[in-house]
């Protein structure tokens, strides 16, 4: 735990410019003008000033500003090191370059499965100034089989430009699809994120079955991802219901070693006319993480074996074959 020394005059001014902050940014004006209203009052009553720790104080704040917002992606949080002054760019960021590099930008796994079923394991949605040549290589190599599982149950988020990208390949190039609307409080204006016409590469295409892995852990961006796709059902989710934090922000300092994230900006979904913040998006087949890979292949070979039952495409003998003696092993 770590402590910093806190006098009355600092804490009583690291509320203050935060109420400051929410009343300039936080999406929702009224609910900014809540919690100012309740900061201030525990502020009066000499609640914050109970917290030595300054993680504790961070924490009691954050704690309190969501029971008001109900917004999950706003909180305090305490740096031991001095912030620098200027607002932080994740783009500038080469510490994150470097980490989004090690990790391969988030794609952990990408294989493919027997009875031809593709496996990505994507654990965040790097920008894709970045991360674009490494997606589109995880995309193409699983261009061709016949079902995908897409992996988000370590995903936490990132950037919505990279989650249209990758759904730009499960579909098909035009017309292009509207995805999302984000309205941004800062422009009084909405962004629209729509599918991509061009992608390079393959493309895994419109009409083959995606199966999508959730957790209570899946958040944000990779909760938009999920979501957009099920609203225009492009995709089948299993798992458990995700984290439910949908609003858009960035990070603002307060003074040196506290800083909060802020959302200014709430998706609208074309189809539903709402979003998955503090419900999460609820699967299609809700069952524990643990247990959501085992289903969703299980379900996809008996779709797959069905499909090519039905169809009159030669050639398929010898998956379907495979398929089979992968169901009969499961049982």
């Amino acid at each position: 735990m770590t402590l910093l020394h806190m006098d009355d005059d600092f804490i009583e001014n690291t509320v203050v410019s935060l109420v400051n902050l929410l009343l300039e940014h936080y999406i929702f004006p009224n609910n900014a003008e809540m919690m100012k209203t309740l900061l201030l009052e525990k502020l009066s009553e000499g609640e914050y000033y109970k917290d030595k720790f300054s993680d504790h104080l961070a924490e009691h704040i954050t704690i309190d500003l969501q029971k008001i917002s109900n917004d999950k992606h706003l909180a305090v949080s305490f740096s031991e090191s001095k912030l620098p002054l200027q607002q932080y760019d994740p783009i500038k960021d080469e510490n994150l370059l470097l980490r989004l590099k090690i990790n391969n930008y988030g794609f952990e796994r990408v294989e493919r499965l027997p009875g031809n079923i593709g496996y990505i394991v994507i654990n965040e949605f790097a920008y894709p100034e970045q991360a674009g040549k490494t997606a589109a290589h995880a995309m193409s190599f699983i261009a061709d089989t016949d079902g995908l599982i897409i992996d988000l149950r370590k995903n936490y988020g990132g950037s919505s430009l990279m989650s249209a990208f990758i759904a730009s390949y499960l579909l098909d190039g035009s017309p292009p699809v509207l995805l999302n609307d984000i309205y941004w409080r800062q422009y009084d204006m909405i962004q629209s994120i729509w599918s991509l016409p061009f992608v390079p590469g393959e493309r895994f295409g419109a009409n083959k079955p995606v199966y999508i892995l959730t957790s209570q852990n899946t958040g944000s961006c990779a909760e938009e991802f999920a979501y957009s796709l099920q609203a225009i059902k492009r995709v089948s989710i299993i798992g458990e219901k995700t984290a439910g934090k949908a609003n858009a922000g960035s990070v603002h300092r307060i003074n040196d070693h506290f800083q909060a994230f802020i959302p200014n900006a709430y998706p609208i979904n074309p189809i539903t006319k709402g979003s998955w913040n503090s419900v999460g998006v609820i699967p299609d087949f809700e069952c524990s993480s643990s247990e959501s890979y085992e289903k969703a292949y299980h379900l996809l070979l008996e779709q797959l074996l069905q499909r090519f039952n039905d169809s009159t495409e030669t050639g398929r003998a010898d998956v379907m074959n495979e398929i089979r003696a992968l169901l009969i092993g499961s049982q």
